[in-house]
Protein backbone atom coordinates (compact mmCIF):
# COMPACT_ATOMS: atom_id res chain seq x y z
CA UNK A 1 0.00 0.00 0.00
CA UNK A 2 1.46 3.41 -1.12
CA UNK A 3 1.77 6.56 1.22
CA UNK A 4 -0.67 8.58 -1.29
CA UNK A 5 -3.62 5.64 0.32
CA UNK A 6 -2.64 5.57 4.07
CA UNK A 7 -2.57 9.29 4.12
CA UNK A 8 -6.26 9.75 3.50
CA UNK A 9 -7.19 6.69 6.00
CA UNK A 10 -4.95 8.23 8.48
CA UNK A 11 -6.96 11.76 8.46
CA UNK A 12 -10.05 9.91 8.53
CA UNK A 13 -8.84 7.89 12.13
CA UNK A 14 -7.61 11.51 13.34
CA UNK A 15 -11.25 12.51 12.23
CA UNK A 16 -13.55 10.76 14.23
CA UNK A 17 -11.16 10.49 17.41
CA UNK A 18 -11.15 13.95 17.89
CA UNK A 19 -14.62 14.93 17.72
CA UNK A 20 -14.53 16.44 14.19
CA UNK A 21 -16.03 15.72 10.93
CA UNK A 22 -14.72 14.85 7.36
CA UNK A 23 -16.11 15.44 3.60
CA UNK A 24 -14.24 13.03 1.42
CA UNK A 25 -14.79 15.55 -1.62
CA UNK A 26 -11.42 15.32 -3.52
CA UNK A 27 -10.87 12.85 -5.83
CA UNK A 28 -7.73 11.89 -4.59
CA UNK A 29 -9.41 10.62 -1.93
CA UNK A 30 -8.36 13.44 0.44
CA UNK A 31 -10.92 14.40 3.32
CA UNK A 32 -11.29 18.49 4.16
CA UNK A 33 -11.63 18.26 8.08
CA UNK A 34 -13.75 21.18 9.53
CA UNK A 35 -13.11 21.68 13.67
CA UNK A 36 -15.69 23.24 15.73
CA UNK A 37 -14.82 25.00 19.05
CA UNK A 38 -16.83 26.03 21.69
CA UNK A 39 -16.11 29.69 23.69
CA UNK A 40 -17.46 30.44 26.92
CA UNK A 41 -18.10 33.85 27.69
CA UNK A 42 -18.48 34.70 31.74
CA UNK A 43 -20.38 38.52 32.25
CA UNK A 44 -20.15 39.87 35.22
CA UNK A 45 -22.63 42.29 36.33
CA UNK A 46 -21.42 45.34 38.24
CA UNK A 47 -23.27 45.86 41.77
CA UNK A 48 -26.63 47.78 42.01
CA UNK A 49 -26.06 51.31 43.28
CA UNK A 50 -28.82 53.86 44.11
CA UNK A 51 -25.94 57.05 44.03
CA UNK A 52 -26.52 60.18 45.59
CA UNK A 53 -29.65 62.11 46.82
CA UNK A 54 -29.49 65.72 44.97
CA UNK A 55 -31.99 68.32 46.08
CA UNK A 56 -32.99 71.77 43.00
CA UNK A 57 -32.33 74.11 45.06
CA UNK A 58 -29.70 73.09 46.85
CA UNK A 59 -29.64 73.67 50.86
CA UNK A 60 -32.37 74.49 53.21
CA UNK A 61 -36.22 75.51 52.09
CA UNK A 62 -38.97 77.81 53.40
CA UNK A 63 -41.31 75.37 54.64
CA UNK A 64 -44.31 74.53 52.70
CA UNK A 65 -43.44 76.84 49.74
CA UNK A 66 -40.22 75.52 47.98
CA UNK A 67 -40.67 72.88 45.69
CA UNK A 68 -37.96 70.98 45.97
CA UNK A 69 -36.62 68.74 42.70
CA UNK A 70 -35.21 65.47 43.54
CA UNK A 71 -32.66 63.10 41.99
CA UNK A 72 -30.58 60.40 41.82
CA UNK A 73 -28.68 58.90 39.11
CA UNK A 74 -28.08 54.89 39.73
CA UNK A 75 -25.28 52.44 38.37
CA UNK A 76 -24.63 48.75 37.78
CA UNK A 77 -26.82 46.41 38.03
CA UNK A 78 -29.40 45.74 34.81
CA UNK A 79 -30.78 48.69 33.12
CA UNK A 80 -33.70 50.34 32.89
CA UNK A 81 -34.09 50.92 36.86
CA UNK A 82 -37.48 52.35 38.44
CA UNK A 83 -37.06 54.87 41.30
CA UNK A 84 -38.98 55.17 44.57
CA UNK A 85 -39.01 57.80 46.93
CA UNK A 86 -40.24 58.16 50.98
CA UNK A 87 -39.57 62.10 51.63
CA UNK A 88 -39.89 61.26 55.01
CA UNK A 89 -42.67 63.61 56.06
CA UNK A 90 -45.65 60.63 54.70
CA UNK A 91 -44.90 61.88 51.18
CA UNK A 92 -43.91 59.64 48.39
CA UNK A 93 -42.76 60.20 44.88
CA UNK A 94 -41.42 58.02 41.84
CA UNK A 95 -39.51 58.59 38.75
CA UNK A 96 -35.77 60.68 38.53
CA UNK A 97 -36.82 63.64 38.66
CA UNK A 98 -39.71 63.84 41.34
CA UNK A 99 -40.64 67.29 43.26
CA UNK A 100 -42.17 67.48 46.89
CA UNK A 101 -42.32 70.44 49.19
CA UNK A 102 -42.37 69.71 52.68
CA UNK A 103 -45.25 70.83 54.92
CA UNK A 104 -43.35 72.36 58.32
CA UNK A 105 -39.87 73.16 59.37
CA UNK A 106 -37.05 70.46 60.84
CA UNK A 107 -34.90 67.62 59.42
CA UNK A 108 -36.26 64.69 57.19
CA UNK A 109 -34.32 61.58 56.31
CA UNK A 110 -35.66 61.17 52.33
CA UNK A 111 -34.81 57.52 50.68
CA UNK A 112 -34.74 56.44 47.33
CA UNK A 113 -35.14 53.12 46.40
CA UNK A 114 -33.85 51.74 43.17
CA UNK A 115 -35.28 48.72 41.38
CA UNK A 116 -32.73 47.32 38.43
CA UNK A 117 -34.61 44.50 35.11
CA UNK A 118 -33.49 41.96 37.35
CA UNK A 119 -35.96 42.90 40.31
CA UNK A 120 -32.61 44.15 42.56
CA UNK A 121 -32.91 46.96 44.93
CA UNK A 122 -30.76 49.21 45.95
CA UNK A 123 -31.42 51.98 48.46
CA UNK A 124 -30.05 55.78 49.50
CA UNK A 125 -30.79 58.01 52.10
CA UNK A 126 -29.95 61.72 52.99
CA UNK A 127 -31.28 64.43 55.69
CA UNK A 128 -33.35 67.24 54.72
CA UNK A 129 -33.08 70.23 56.76
CA UNK A 130 -35.80 72.73 56.19
CA UNK A 131 -36.27 75.83 57.65
CA UNK A 132 -38.12 79.15 58.05
CA UNK A 133 -38.20 83.24 57.87
CA UNK A 134 -39.19 83.53 60.96
CA UNK A 135 -36.96 86.50 62.82
CA UNK A 136 -36.23 90.26 62.73
CA UNK A 137 -34.75 91.51 59.18
CA UNK A 138 -33.15 94.64 58.84
CA UNK A 139 -33.31 95.98 55.30
CA UNK A 140 -30.92 98.84 53.66
CA UNK A 141 -31.60 100.22 50.37
CA UNK A 142 -29.45 101.26 47.63
CA UNK A 143 -29.14 103.99 45.50
CA UNK A 144 -31.89 105.97 47.10
CA UNK A 145 -31.18 107.20 50.63
CA UNK A 146 -33.60 105.21 52.70
CA UNK A 147 -33.27 105.08 56.50
CA UNK A 148 -33.19 101.09 57.34
CA UNK A 149 -36.24 99.26 57.99
CA UNK A 150 -36.95 96.58 60.93
CA UNK A 151 -39.31 93.64 59.04
CA UNK A 152 -40.00 91.32 61.66
CA UNK A 153 -41.47 88.11 59.79
CA UNK A 154 -43.29 84.92 61.70
CA UNK A 155 -43.90 81.76 59.23
CA UNK A 156 -46.16 79.45 60.90
CA UNK A 157 -47.01 76.47 57.99
CA UNK A 158 -47.08 77.83 54.73
CA UNK A 159 -48.07 81.28 56.22
CA UNK A 160 -45.89 84.33 56.40
CA UNK A 161 -47.18 87.38 58.49
CA UNK A 162 -44.69 90.49 58.45
CA UNK A 163 -45.01 93.85 60.45
CA UNK A 164 -42.16 96.78 59.17
CA UNK A 165 -41.58 99.01 62.07
CA UNK A 166 -40.65 102.33 60.57
CA UNK A 167 -40.70 105.16 63.52
CA UNK A 168 -41.03 107.94 60.66
CA UNK A 169 -44.23 106.94 58.89
CA UNK A 170 -45.63 104.58 61.32
CA UNK A 171 -46.19 101.25 62.10
CA UNK A 172 -47.26 99.09 59.13
CA UNK A 173 -48.29 95.18 58.78
CA UNK A 174 -49.29 92.82 55.79
CA UNK A 175 -49.06 89.11 54.81
CA UNK A 176 -45.87 87.59 52.97
CA UNK A 177 -45.89 84.86 50.46
CA UNK A 178 -43.46 82.21 49.90
CA UNK A 179 -42.87 80.65 46.04
CA UNK A 180 -39.94 78.62 44.72
CA UNK A 181 -37.44 78.83 44.35
CA UNK A 182 -36.81 80.47 47.64
CA UNK A 183 -38.43 83.49 47.15
CA UNK A 184 -39.85 85.63 49.69
CA UNK A 185 -42.65 88.82 49.38
CA UNK A 186 -43.71 91.04 51.59
CA UNK A 187 -46.21 93.67 50.78
CA UNK A 188 -47.18 96.04 53.32
CA UNK A 189 -49.39 99.35 53.86
CA UNK A 190 -48.47 102.18 55.59
CA UNK A 191 -51.24 103.37 58.15
CA UNK A 192 -49.69 106.64 58.81
CA UNK A 193 -48.35 106.98 55.52
CA UNK A 194 -48.45 111.26 54.34
CA UNK A 195 -50.81 112.17 53.16
CA UNK A 196 -52.29 108.89 52.93
CA UNK A 197 -51.58 105.24 53.47
CA UNK A 198 -49.41 104.00 50.89
CA UNK A 199 -47.88 99.96 50.16
CA UNK A 200 -44.76 99.00 49.88
CA UNK A 201 -43.20 95.66 48.81
CA UNK A 202 -40.13 93.80 48.88
CA UNK A 203 -39.73 91.02 46.75
CA UNK A 204 -36.47 88.88 46.50
CA UNK A 205 -34.41 86.45 46.79
CA UNK A 206 -33.43 84.14 50.28
CA UNK A 207 -29.91 82.87 50.33
CA UNK A 208 -29.43 78.89 50.89
CA UNK A 209 -29.07 79.70 54.82
CA UNK A 210 -32.33 81.75 54.84
CA UNK A 211 -30.16 84.51 56.89
CA UNK A 212 -29.77 86.98 53.73
CA UNK A 213 -32.50 88.45 51.80
CA UNK A 214 -32.11 90.53 48.51
CA UNK A 215 -34.29 91.46 46.28
CA UNK A 216 -36.23 95.37 45.02
CA UNK A 217 -38.54 97.47 46.97
CA UNK A 218 -41.44 99.26 45.26
CA UNK A 219 -43.73 102.06 47.15
CA UNK A 220 -41.20 104.52 47.98
CA UNK A 221 -40.58 107.79 46.16
CA UNK A 222 -37.56 107.12 43.89
CA UNK A 223 -37.63 103.62 43.92
CA UNK A 224 -37.91 100.96 42.80
CA UNK A 225 -34.21 100.46 44.12
CA UNK A 226 -32.69 97.33 45.84
CA UNK A 227 -32.44 96.38 49.28
CA UNK A 228 -30.68 93.76 51.20
CA UNK A 229 -31.77 92.46 54.43
CA UNK A 230 -30.17 90.70 57.04
CA UNK A 231 -31.84 88.45 59.78
CA UNK A 232 -31.07 88.67 63.61
CA UNK A 233 -32.45 85.40 65.59
CA UNK A 234 -32.75 87.32 69.01
CA UNK A 235 -35.70 86.60 70.63
CA UNK A 236 -37.50 84.30 67.62
CA UNK A 237 -37.36 80.73 66.58
CA UNK A 238 -36.04 79.82 63.35
CA UNK A 239 -37.33 76.05 63.31
CA UNK A 240 -39.36 73.97 64.99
Amino acid sequence: MSLRTLLPIALLAMAGSVGCSGSPTQADGTVIITQTTSTTTTTVIPTLVAGPIATSPAGTGVASATVFTFGSTPSGGVPPYTLAWNFGDGGAGAGVSPQHAFAAPGTFTTMVTVTDAKGTTATNSAPISIGNVTGRWTASFSPVVIKPENIDIVQTEGAVTATINETQDGFASGTGSVANPRLLSVTATFLAGQPAPYAVTFVGSLNETLQTWTGTVTGYAGCPCTFTATRSNTGLSTAR
